[in-house]
């Protein structure tokens, strides 16, 4: 009943005008796939850089890697000038200029004028139109997506991948200046809708509900780091970055073995309809489930959705392999787009670090990954033009490689959990909430640390440790003395917990990892159980 009441609601949510204008992230990556990814558009400059006259591996490098080059720069420089000129979102003008400096660049990269000194130069101003305008639009886009509730998010990503992957195919399906004049206004509709979005949002903050009392003060200690150093924020990311930075790399080599003929032909559209499906899946199983699909999860999938295509290369050769390889990269890309959006959007509503350096630095592990990708497509390819290597061997190491670092990125689970802290705090109270000696457990979430009980340090939702306050033990002690006199259970303890700290249902589902319609049952029983009808109630006889 959950799942079905779950899609009449998703449903429901697809079908309102405001909704519809809220997927304009899906226009973006459209552009990206179309222009970058796919070349769904004829004549890219970047991929004719043999008919200019320039056959070395530097061109290769410089056509290639000029525009991810220029996103890269720019990321960098909004990330690192945050706390002297503050969000791009403080700067109404960049709600048009960013979308239209990103549509302008679309023709300019590819335009050929017969001329090579003209061409390149062209081109060159495209690619750092692009780096400044999507660069921008992408932050903008990440700082929306970290202002939403994560419901909207678990809908919103989804759908808009699926979206996106569409439109690439009905751009493929197109020729000539049609299809440049189509993806040149992507920008603008996706600006469009990140300007309307972005009012609707201001007028209803999405991300209240989980601005509890530690959730303030976690931003607050987010944005005082911010002003520290960037690099603070880049550590506290762990592993992940890492993770997301080589599976780009290897998307990226890993889709350039197939020789296409053309990227209208059929067996070109048959890789973006698997593409659809795959995002269809993600979201069904990320909106509707009565679990919610972890990032851990879908990352633990989409790497060896990656080895299987290097496997192919191997059992099938060039042809049939390198087919299925392109194929499997395509999806993952796609995949990996919507991860990196969903984990970012998650670790900076959690008080993590600022929304900007989240996505920034998000898109920085996603374009840095696509950069070293390039050159080591263009080194693999003079290793074999000059026989040192094989496809096959190639494949075998590149397998390699990824299993290793996969494992070495799941096991940092810190990375994956964006509230351990909240979960530990919950999990102190629950399990044995009645022993005479007051003490809490340990959380089995936090790699068996000890979390904080009075007279501990607690760690905030920002990663930082802080004394724990008095305050903060006699609300502890007096959750557990209710939760002992009221006979509750443990998982209705951690609802509790959260419930009395001014936590709100989507905040408990996050926390615990459970569905909202778990979340509100076991509050339903805890309002019984406690004689309360509502959570202000329930915190009144907290305090």
């Amino acid at each position: 009943m959950s799942a079905k009441r779950g899609a009449a609601g998703a449903a429901e949510k697809l079908g309102s005008p405001v909704m519809l204008r809220r997927f304009g992230w899906a226009f973006l990556l459209a552009w990206v796939f179309c222009v970058f990814y796919t070349e769904a558009v004829e004549g890219y400059t970047g991929s004719r850089w043999a008919e200019l006259g320039l056959g070395s591996s530097g061109a290769q490098v410089f056509f290639s890697g000029l525009p991810v080059f220029a996103s890269i720069a720019m990321l960098v420089a909004i990330v690192c000038l945050e706390k002297r000129l503050g969000s791009p979102v403080a700067h109404p003008l960049l709600f048009w200029l960013a979308p239209l400096a990103t549509a302008l660049s679309t023709p300019l990269l590819f335009w050929g004028t017969g001329e090579a000194a003209s061409t390149i130069a062209l081109f060159v101003l495209g690619a750092l139109l692009t780096g400044v305008g999507s660069g921008f639009m992408w932050v903008m886009w990440g700082e929306y997506y970290a202002k939403v509730s994560q419901a909207d998010v678990e809908l919103l990503a989804p759908v808009s991948a699926i979206v996106a992957a569409v439109l690439v195919l009905v751009v493929s399906s197109m020729s000539g200046w049609v299809s440049v004049v189509l993806v040149t206004s992507f920008p603008l509709l996706s600006g469009l809708s990140l300007a309307l979005s972005w009012r609707d949002v201001q007028a209803h903050d999405a991300s209240a509900e989980h601005h509890g009392l530690e959730e303030q003060q976690a931003f607050r200690n987010a944005y005082d780091r911010a002003k520290d150093s960037p690099l603070k924020a880049l550590a506290s990311m762990g592993r992940i970055g890492l993770g997301i930075l080589v599976a780009c790399l290897f998307v990226c080599l890993e889709g350039t073995f197939w020789e296409a003929p053309a990227r209208s032909m059929l067996p070109f559209q048959l890789v973006l309809l698997a593409s659809i499906v795959l995002m269809a899946v993600v979201a069904v199983a990320s909106t509707m489930g009565p679990r919610r699909v972890s990032l851990s999860f879908l990352y633990r999938w989409m790497c060896p959705l990656l080895v299987v295509g290097f496997a192919a290369l191997i059992l099938f050769g060039n042809d049939l392999g390198g087919y299925l390889a392109y194929g499997v990269a395509l999806a993952a890309r796609f995949g990996f787009c919507l991860i990196t959006q969903m984990f970012f959007a998650r670790f900076a509503a959690m008080g993590k670090t600022t929304a900007v350096q989240s996505f920034g630095l998000g898109w920085i592990f996603v374009h840095l990954g696509d950069f070293l990708g390039i050159l080591l497509y263009v080194a693999v390819g003079s290793w074999l033009g000059a026989g040192l290597l094989t496809t096959a061997q190639v494949a075998a190491l590149s397998i390699t490689v990824l299993v290793v670092v996969t494992m070495f990125v799941l096991n940092d689970e810190r990375g994956f959990s964006l509230d351990s802290a909240a979960q530990a705090v919950a999990s102190s109270t629950g399990g044995d909430a009645c022993r005479p000696d007051g003490a809490t457990a340990t959380a089995p979430d936090t790699l068996g640390e000890p979390v904080a009980g009075p007279g501990a340090t607690a760690p905030t939702a920002g990663g930082a440790g802080m004394p724990a306050d008095t305050s903060t033990d006699q609300l502890g002690l007096r959750i557990r003395s209710l939760a002992c006199e009221y006979e509750l259970t443990p998982r209705e303890v951690e609802v509790f917990d959260l419930l009395a700290r001014g936590r709100s249902i989507p905040y408990v589902r996050d926390a615990l990892f459970i569905s909202k319609e778990t979340a509100a049952t076991h509050a339903k029983h805890v309002y019984a159980k406690l004689g309360v009808h509502s959570r202000q109630e329930l915190i009144d006889l907290v305090h």
